[in-house]
């Protein structure tokens, strides 16, 4: 693995929360069949920084009561990112907030940063725990090194939400605080948990689902990947828009996914058990198994009109909650796809981003534009 450059963003290190709360003034769009709902938010998170971040995820902490981490991303440079003019580089490093107390009354947050995010976590759009103090994310890049490389290495990362490590000033012998890494997924733009450390990844590059499997983590700050496996499903059925996260979630019900497809403005659910191996996938580092899964059965739960611009997605018991990017408006299906209803959260188009639903039972929601996190008060199932 490439060492690359460290870029550190101080833009993160200051933090404003606030509370406040807003109702929808409309109940127009969205599916006729299902009943619209004015729904008041309340503000969780604010950052304060020196330039504008995003919030493009987020995931409660099921280790810690009520804790939330959220990831943030700054927004383009519009800079090239190459060893002769690094001038864009500094915007590329994420960071994750971690906000005490969400459900409550007295949030907190600090913002936590890996020394090598500029790898690790570059232009994170997606988090998902896996188990025990473990989560991964993954970023919209289509190398994590210099952008002249013109190789596609980037991929999801497996990390420790440890104080002790997550956001600890590395060791001299440590590539910042990961615990594994995976370099096959090019602009990925969602990342969902099903089990160990397995993780199914939207893969904006080959418009495909990337089932990952980190087998055991290494050393912090490691990097031998070996006992890493990837395998392809899917390839070409998804479309990616760029700068606008594409999340999935997984069913353990059922052994499916279900995937927001932003390009087709519609949601998938695809059952991996009826795939069988294929061809070869291009890998770029030593893996224990890899290749394409072909004949994935896949099922347009929602189809395209619904939803103009789906983006985040949730499971809450049988209830899934789909964000419209476009709308500002949250959809609510059962399992099936059948439309149950509307939360009209009135923001702006282009706003609405990732969901996750808290131990309140209430959705939290992030904000692209401003990078602010809200909570919605008025969607009880």
């Amino acid at each position: 693995m490439l060492t690359p450059r460290v870029f550190a963003s101080a833009l993160l290190s200051s933090l404003l929360l606030a509370g406040c709360s807003s109702e929808a003034l409309d109940e127009g769009g969205g599916d006729p069949s299902a009943p619209t709902e004015r729904v008041a938010l309340v503000r969780v998170y604010e950052p304060a920084a020196s330039v504008p971040v995003s919030a493009t995820s987020l995931a409660f902490n099921p280790t810690v009561d009520g804790e939330l981490w959220v990831a943030l991303r700054q927004f383009p440079s519009g800079l090239p990112c190459t060893r002769d003019d690094d001038s864009g580089c500094s915007a590329l490093p994420g960071a994750m907030a971690v906000i005490s107390d969400a459900p409550g009354d007295a949030a907190r947050a600090v913002i936590k940063q890996d020394g090598n995010a500029w790898h690790f976590m570059r232009r994170p759009t997606a988090m998902a725990w896996g188990d025990g103090e473990l989560f991964a994310s993954c970023g919209e890049a289509y190398t994590d090194n210099y952008e002249d490389d013109g190789i596609a290495y980037a991929g999801p990362v497996l990390w420790s939400s440890s104080p002790d490590i997550f956001g600890v000033e590395p060791l001299p012998d440590q590539n910042g605080t990961h615990l594994d890494m995976l370099h096959e997924t090019p602009f990925c733009m969602g990342i969902a948990h099903e089990s160990a450390n397995v993780y199914w990844v939207f893969n904006g590059d080959a418009g495909a689902l990337d089932r990952v499997d980190f087998h055991a983590p290494h050393q912090i700050g490691g990097e031998d990947h070996a006992d890493g496996e990837v395998h392809r499903y899917i390839a070409g059925q998804l479309s990616r828009v760029a700068e606008v996260p594409s999340h999935l979630v997984y069913d353990p019900e059922r052994h499916s996914i279900y995937v927001v497809d932003t390009g087709h403005g519609r949601v998938l659910s695809v059952d991996p058990s009826t795939a069988t191996p294929g061809g070869k996938i291009e890998i770029l580092e030593a893996l224990q198994a890899s290749g394409l899964m072909d004949g994935a059965t896949t099922h347009e739960l929602v189809r395209p009109g619904t939803l103009q611009k789906p983006r985040g997605i949730a499971f809450s018991g049988s209830t899934l909650y789909v964000t419209d990017n476009a709308t500002g408006k949250i959809h609510l299906f059962d399992r099936a796809g059948t439309a149950l209803r509307v939360l009209d959260t009135a923001m702006p188009a282009g706003s609405l981003a990732g969901i996750t639903i808290g131990p309140d039972g209430k959705p939290y929601i992030t904000d692209l534009l401003t990078g602010n996190v809200e909570r919605v008060e008025a969607a009880s199932p």
